[in-house]
């Protein structure tokens, strides 16, 4: 992960340094599929059916942030993103308490090349490749007539994936507004459990589970031109 981190940040410093170029930051709203994590989500409510558990979280729409760097000579950027989500189902009453929480989040690593779409070069469309490295954690918690369990489990994926977005970009004075949207496509991987590579999640019909980051992505950011 730590290998991740460096190597991103050795890129964008040498880009930095060679290429006219603009950093950008932006916050993203995403709405990503993560339907196999939902399936099984559904299917650990209905495996315990004698507890009326309450699905309170659903892998829902999250935000993100993503910081880059444009070479602007050759229309193409690099950049990294997180993004993080969930799932929890719980149910308590005067006998105890049952509880399932799964945190997933994610860092991406890849790179954009743009097309314009206008001479202002203000409209642009952009395809991306990407590689992604996700952990989930499972924690489940009981407590009943005073007894407690407890279980935390890590997963652990490397996917792959490709996008495209429509850019928007407006010049201010010293920096540049900017806003995109897009849709991701990522070739979800199996879910290996961090201490023992050689076992994975599966749901209850012996299907691989993934992480799911296929989905609508959205950007409003700003970007800084260097040079």
């Amino acid at each position: 992960m730590r290998k991740i981190i460096k190597i991103a940040t050795l890129m964008i410093s040498l880009s930095t340094f060679s290429q006219k170029g603009k950093i950008f930051i932006e916050t993203n709203y995403n709405t990503f599929s993560h339907s196999s994590l939902k399936e099984f989500q559904q299917e650990f409510k209905e495996d315990l059916i004698a507890v009326p558990l309450k699905t309170v979280d659903d892998f829902p729409a999250n935000v993100g942030f993503t910081l880059g760097y444009e070479i602007i000579d050759s229309n193409t950027a690099i950049f990294l993103a997180y993004n993080s989500t969930g799932g929890k189902l719980s149910y308590s009453d005067y006998s105890g308490i049952v509880r399932l929480e799964e945190a997933l989040n994610a860092i991406t690593f890849g790179g954009i090349y743009y097309l314009n779409l206008s001479r202002k070069k203000d409209f642009r469309i952009g395809f991306k490749g990407f590689g992604m490295y996700s952990n989930l954690n499972l924690n489940s918690y009981s407590e009943i007539g005073g007894n407690i369990q407890q279980e935390n489990i890590d997963f652990s994926a490397i996917d792959f994936g490709v996008g495209a977005q429509l850019n928007y970009e407006h010049s201010l004075s010293f920096l540049i507004l900017k806003a995109n949207i897009g849709f991701d496509l990522v070739l979800g991987r199996k879910l290996k459990f961090k201490e023992n590579s050689e076992a994975h999640l599966i749901n209850n019909s012996g299907q691989d589970v993934n992480t799911g980051w296929t989905g609508l992505r959205t950007g409003i950011g700003i970007a800084i031109p260097l040079k």
